[in-house]
């Protein structure tokens, strides 16, 4: 971006600090982790429902390839950085035709000068036997629980009762190996031990964190779509009334343009829809779509 003087540059980066990544006012995607935290990653364009690379789904996924395929064409996107992404979705399909077929060839971790202490680990298993999906998740339990930290208990569960099950799961290795056609001159991404681990600097070291409850919500509440028009139950009209209660000002106009007991409940629950998920793009799209229907 072309400034104008250095106070031009200086206001710009000010008033555009919000907007930043962690900034107050910055698109996330919202999805909910495993730990029951939203996901702070920005959106990708494709998505309909405002959500991240990780999260989009695999329709917006393979639109958003194509516009990067073009912004790298056309010389905005590194050959590097075209590369790698390249690279992290081939091993994205591998894992996925590893789900119907464990015995396709591949890998997608290098442990380099810990293979041997890996085979080592093993005892009499031998890794060149086993189907190529189940050698490459045990490379990683070992990476997770030898290399990143020392878990001796994980460990030992990953040999003597995971490996076993999920080595029946595979089933005999079938005497025609085929899976979908690999896109040309590019390898699955594969991750290997480099000097940040080696000094314990990367976040692998840090411990598991406690995965999240899973929610429990009623029938309707909270999905995607037209909020329900049906009776609130004793619990949910607390809860929408609380809502009623501290947003008044916003939604006595709205009330009072909106006829009928159950679409004024609808208004409710699209307004605590987005009060208690403000980053989800479609919660916000939908709330704001009732006010524009509202004023006009």
């Amino acid at each position: 971006m072309n400034f104008t003087s250095p106070e031009h540059e200086n206001l710009f980066h000010e008033r555009g600090a919000c907007y930043r990544l962690g900034g107050p006012n910055v698109l996330t995607c919202g999805a909910r982790l495993r730990a029951g935290e939203a996901c702070p990653n920005p959106p990708v364009k494709e998505s309909k429902q405002g959500r991240c690379l990780s999260h989009c789904g695999p329709h917006a996924a393979r639109a958003y390839r194509e516009r990067q395929k073009r912004r790298f064409e056309a010389g905005s996107v590194s050959a590097e950085e075209w590369n790698r992404a390249e690279a992290r979705r081939a091993a994205n399909r591998l894992g996925d035709q590893w789900k119907k077929n464990p015995w396709l060839p591949g890998s997608t971790i290098d442990l380099g000068m810990h293979e041997s202490a890996f085979r080592d680990a093993l005892g009499a298993v031998d890794v060149d036997t086993l189907p190529p999906a189940v050698a490459d998740w045990l490379r990683w339990r070992y990476r997770r629980m030898q290399i990143d930290r020392q878990n001796g208990a994980a460990w030992h569960k990953a040999l003597t009762q995971d490996l076993s099950r999920r080595v029946a799961d595979a089933g005999p290795r079938p005497t025609d190996v085929s899976g979908r056609a690999s896109k040309p001159d590019v390898a699955p991404r594969t991750w290997a031990v480099g000097a940040g681990q080696e000094a314990g600097a990367s976040r692998r070291v840090l411990p598991d964190r406690p995965k999240a409850p899973k929610v429990q919500r009623g029938k309707g509440y909270g999905r995607p779509g037209r909020p329900r028009m049906q009776p609130a139950g004793e619990d949910e009209f607390a809860d929408l009334s609380r809502v009623y209660r501290e947003n008044a000002a916003v939604l006595e106009p709205i009330m009072a343009a909106t006829e009928g007991e159950a679409r004024q409940l609808a208004v409710l629950r699209t307004l605590r829809d987005y009060l208690t998920r403000p980053a989800d793009a479609e919660a916000c799209k939908r709330w704001l779509a009732l006010v524009a229907g509202v004023r006009t």
